[in-house]
């Protein structure tokens, strides 16, 4: 769970990790000789703490106990978990633990869980640093306090969701340990989730001295410079979105103390005036085949009106070391997502994470979100948008890649450094879009049908034009919402959780593929979709964590 190096690497490491997204962090001085005691004094000691925690953020690529860095982007995992894409790679042994989640085979030895585990215990490990430290620190400003705590309370809820949808049974832990420490034992689900809401809760209602919030209300008000700071809506949709996995997944009906009335309350706060908005042309079918991305996820128009929060990426870092991918700025999942030995407009890849033609096929041809999502590398064939690629045929090849993601020429390093360590596409994680659909299923349960209808339709005539939804408000269902979740968000990082929120029998319903040879995935409902706690954590614990059943 911890590492001896921990204190070290989390506080006094080389504190870049967002570069354009918390300040103007490339003239800050990493205090690499400091110490904790001596280090957190005033506010800008501060204001580089929640930097460290923030940098977590663009761990894209973490390293087990042994520094091994592994490719296990978490969108990428929940992807390749889910029913939109196999493992891929180069050949059925180019990194076998991506294979084994794929199938659900993993096991507790496997390198991908041990780092996603270590990402996550050490962003919260950084975050409970802060937090227990902030009200000792001297500020100029007292209300940046307020503020860097609420920041650093969204940092902490977002990385314990992240590992308790993992891995399910985790330990609670609100300050930072030592070794002397590690014998932490795990805690029930519902106190985790509790501890969560709770979290965002007070991120969320956090007031400066005048009864302001202490949060921005949006993306919207922040300056270049801060963009993938965390707002106010971000906090909000972010509990929403805990809110729908809890009570789906644990089939309960609220989380803690937050009812179905109170997050509808939130979900409508944030779309009626945050101020984001769906982006307009975002699905040009022009633009994309021109310049192979569409509006939406060209990196030219990253943080746009439909960014609620993103994770910021650069190339100013001209990151080269491959040992030390962690330190990297770049987006490294992006070059995963790539074409083997392809040329031309699109940038050569590794072929993990290849897409399911199933997936495709449910797309309708006339809806632009089909081309906007996908590559179909293979010939044309009627109006299949075939591009007739020459590319390198992998592992579990379908001929279909995901387009929003996928490594561009154009989006190649521009100042040094290796290639694939230096995209700067963001992961958008909490889209607009997004946001309307969590309210249409919120409001369609428990509050007011008719906007339900109004969030759907927004989404859906954004894609296919106005009038193209011909639905009364009794007609909506959560099937049709669900199906719109997959044509507006396919191959971000959503799906599996969107599966397992409905329970297990419809999770062994859709993930169990009946497919034949290398594409068979027959899903576990022993694991309960969970990862194995990882062996060298038990380990290191004696015994006091306890793995998780199935393994």
């Amino acid at each position: 769970m911890n590492r001896n190096n921990i204190l070290k690497s989390s506080i006094l490491m080389f504190i870049l990790g967002l570069v354009t997204s918390c300040g103007d962090l490339l003239d800050l001085e990493p205090p690499m000789t400091q110490v904790t005691e001596n280090f957190y004094r005033d506010q800008n000691d501060a204001f580089q703490a929640l930097t460290s925690a923030y940098n977590i953020l663009n761990w894209s690529a973490p390293s087990t106990a042994a520094g091994s860095p592994q490719n296990c982007a978490f969108e990428i995992v929940s992807e390749i978990l889910g029913d939109a894409c196999y493992a891929g790679g180069a050949n059925a042994n180019d990194i076998p633990t991506t294979g084994r989640i794929n199938t659900f085979e993993m096991r507790v030895n496997d390198p991908a869980p041990e780092a996603l585990w270590y990402k996550y215990f050490t962003g919260i490990y950084r975050a409970n640093q802060l937090l227990v430290k902030i009200d000792n620190i001297k500020f100029v400003d007292d209300n940046l306090r307020t503020r860097y705590k609420a920041e650093a309370l969204f940092l902490r809820a977002n990385y314990y969701f992240d590992v308790v949808r993992l891995f399910g049974n985790v330990p609670l832990i609100l300050t930072p340990i030592t070794p002397a420490d590690y014998g932490q034992e795990q805690v029930a689900p519902e106190i985790i989730y509790k501890q969560i809401a709770e979290d965002l809760l007070e991120a969320i209602n956090a007031k400066d001295s005048e009864g302001n919030y202490s949060l921005p209300t949006s993306s919207l008000q922040l300056d270049a410079a801060d963009k993938g700071r965390v707002t106010r809506a971000a906090a909000q949709s972010l509990l929403a979105r805990v809110w729908l996995y809890y009570t789906g997944y644990y089939q309960q009906n609220q989380l803690s103390e937050v009812s179905a009335q109170d997050i509808v309350g939130y979900i409508e706060d944030v779309i009626e005036n945050s101020g984001h908005d769906l982006m307009p042309n975002a699905y040009d079918r022009e633009y994309t085949l021109a310049s192979k991305t569409s509006p939406l996820f060209d990196v030219a128009n990253k943080n746009n009106i439909e960014g609620v929060f993103e994770i910021q990426y650069t190339d100013l870092s001209k990151w080269g070391d491959w040992k030390n991918r962690q330190g990297c700025l770049g987006n490294q999942a992006v070059i995963l997502w790539g074409m083997r030995d392809v040329g031309g407009a699109y940038a050569a890849g590794w072929s993990f994470a290849p897409v399911s033609k199933t997936l495709f096929d449910r797309f309708e041809a006339n809806d632009p979100r089909r081309l906007a999502t996908f590559i179909n590398a293979e010939p044309a064939v009627g109006d299949n948008d075939g591009e007739g690629l020459n590319y390198t045929k992998g592992y579990q090849n379908t001929g279909f890649f995901n387009r929003k993601f996928t490594p561009l020429t154009a989006n190649n390093c521009r100042y040094g450094g290796t290639r694939e360590l230096n995209y700067r596409n963001n992961y958008p994680m909490i889209r607009f879009a997004d946001v309307l659909l969590m309210g249409a299923e919120l409001e369609l349960l428990y509050g007011d049908k008719a906007k339900a209808l109004s969030y759907y339709k927004r989404v859906r005539e954004r894609a296919l034009g106005a009038g193209s939804v011909n639905l009364s408000q009794n007609q909506l269902t959560l099937d049709l919402i669900d199906k719109e979740r997959i044509y507006e968000l396919s191959l971000e990082g959503h799906r599996y959780w969107d599966i397992l929120r409905r329970g297990q029998d419809y999770a062994d319903k859709i993930l169990t593929n009946g497919e034949p040879n290398e594409f068979s995935v027959v899903y576990n409902k022993t694991r309960a979709g969970l990862m194995p706690i990882p062996q060298y954590d038990i380990s290191q614990s004696k015994g006091s964590l306890k793995q998780n059943p199935g393994y």
